[in-house]
């Protein structure tokens, strides 16, 4: 019987929005803030003025910003997301090998955003968010308020075609936390030091769309059982017995679909920050940003197949189903209710430097820490108890209840490093370059496709016009790279083959390479009143 959970697992590890957040926050961590100078120097910018988004950056560097100024940002981007799915030597499973997705790839181009009581997760042509923030520096005060409203993660794709073999770890994902209202407050204790606290205010959602597949050992069984003893006139003799002849269970057959949409309005932290500059030329900050724990609530709906339910239910009318009733799934077609999810967005600890070495040449170098360990284990809860859930309470090793699930997934923590330059052409216009080194905080044998995030690099571009006295133009461009490779059998959340794995493998014996790059394009408009 412990084979069997590898089968049903399709659905627990496929309630995969507990991997969604994680994984795929590393990859939109700070991409999506839209601060046109960060972007282009790497992110480099701990020791550094970045206007109202300083609010996240470094929120001491706000003491920087005098008098009343206003910022408008136009964010827009686009992620190309690929892989390939090439078939190793010997593939196979009891002698089928008609898989259709072997040596195949996928590609999506096309963005989702999560609407908040407008529609939930929702395609959009291309990715374009107006964000908005003000400050206020009383004449004379050593005290700088602020408010600002950014995106620190924001992503999201969609596959369309029931030709796309990535649709098996996504058909639709979306990632959004959008931190609505920021209260902050610099104070500039004397000429060289600055300290600054936020406070956050944000709505974080999580939606999946996925279907499923589990090719192995046990699905080619299946097959063979099915093809065997459902020829005509012995289906009837044996059905009484059991019964594999209501539908049929291939190692390449769809399964499943699971539909998951989860959010929680008001998830708040706070940023700390340091700003000391004790000379012209010379400035050193540091920032904390605190953690976040959610209880994610929201709305699932699985809809199985037409030949899974019909396995299932056959097998349960037949005497070796109901010897071992409690065990097997009943075989129903949809199950529907609310879900919940716990998990703490992890917290971060950022610092850098500031160096004027040349009156025109500036350069910034950043160090950052993220504990992404925080992410080890997430607790899934349902409204009731699920077919899957049969199976998981009963060998999921003590990680299951009738009405819950935990998932492991071995999250490590990261420390990520940044570069970026600048150059003051005359006393209005400044040029920018940067680049960011993201190691991935996924272990190689925690790989998956749903979150395709190895090693990174980002590289930036920008400038910064000032248009009069009173108004500011930053540009902004980012290029982000990724590529993994996940050998066949390497991790077992895509592509392990033994029947003792109790995980969702839906390319078992596939090679899979993955590529996400993406290009993000931000400009702002600052202006003093």
């Amino acid at each position: 019987m412990n084979h069997l959970a590898k089968l049903q697992a399709l659905l627990l590890v496929g309630l995969v929005a507990a991997c969604v957040l994680p994984a795929q926050a590393q990859l939109a961590n700070n991409l999506t803030i839209g601060n046109p100078k960060a972007m282009a120097m790497g992110n480099a910018v701990t020791a550094d003025s970045t206007g109202i988004d300083a609010v996240h950056y470094n929120p001491a560097a706000l003491s920087k910003l005098k008098g009343r100024q206003t910022t408008v940002k136009l964010l827009s981007g686009v992620m190309d997301i690929r892989a390939k799915f090439e078939a190793r030597e010997g593939y196979g499973f009891m002698g089928y090998d008609d898989d259709p997705f072997k040596n195949s790839s996928s590609r999506t181009l096309t963005p989702t955003m999560y609407l908040p009581g407008v529609g939930g997760m929702t395609e959009l042509p291309l990715l374009v968010a107006p964000l908005a923030g003000l400050s206020i520096n009383p004449p004379g005060s050593k005290f700088t308020f602020a408010t600002n409203v950014y995106a620190p993660m924001a992503l999201g794709y969609s596959r369309d075609s029931d030709d796309d073999p990535g649709r098996f770890q996504g058909r639709q994902v979306s990632l959004q936390r959008i931190t609505y209202f920021s209260p902050s407050l610099a104070y500039q204790v004397n000429d060289e030091l600055s300290l600054g606290l936020s406070i956050g205010f944000s709505h974080q959602a999580v939606a999946l769309n996925q279907d499923f597949r589990n090719p192995g050992m046990l699905t080619g069984l299946t097959r063979i059982l099915n093809e065997a003893l459902c020829l005509p006139g012995l289906g009837d003799i044996v059905g009484s017995i059991i019964n594999v002849c209501s539908g049929k269970i291939g190692p390449f057959d769809s399964l499943a679909n699971l539909d998951l949409d989860l959010e929680q309005s008001l998830s708040p932290t706070y940023n700390l920050g340091i700003l000391w500059e004790p000379t012209d030329w010379f400035a050193w900050g540091a920032t904390y940003q605190s953690e976040a724990r959610m209880n994610l609530k929201g709305k699932y709906r699985i809809d199985y197949s037409e030949d899974w339910a019909g396995f299932w239910s056959g097998l349960q009318g037949s005497l070796f189903g109901q010897i071992l009733s409690p065990i097997f799934p009943y075989g129903v077609d949809q199950e529907a209710g609310n879900a919940s999810l716990k998990l703490t967005y992890p917290d971060a600890f950022s610092t850098g430097i500031k160096v004027r070495p040349f009156d025109k040449w500036q350069f910034n170098l950043d160090l950052r820490w993220v504990g992404y360990s925080d992410w080890n284990n997430f607790e899934i809860e349902f409204d009731r108890e699920l077919d899957l859930l049969r199976i998981a309470k009963t060998f999921g090793g003590g990680n299951a209840t009738s009405r819950s699930i935990i998932l492991d997934r071995g999250y490590r923590d990261t420390w990520s490093w940044g570069v970026g330059v600048q150059y003051d052409v005359n006393d209005r216009l400044a040029l920018r370059a940067g680049y960011e080194y993201r190691p991935s905080a996924i272990p190689e044998n925690k790989a998956d496709v749903l979150a395709p995030v190895g090693d990174a690099d980002l590289y930036g571009l920008g400038l910064g016009y000032r248009w009069d006295k009173d108004s500011t133009i930053d540009i902004g461009f980012n290029y982000f790279v990724s590529k993994q490779n996940i050998p066949a059998g390497s991790s077992c959340n895509v592509s392990c083959e033994g029947l003792d794995n109790l995980v969702y493998n839906p390319y078992a014996g596939l090679n899979v390479e993955t590529t996400v790059k993406a290009y993000i394009f931000s400009m702002t408009y600052t202006s003093r009143f």
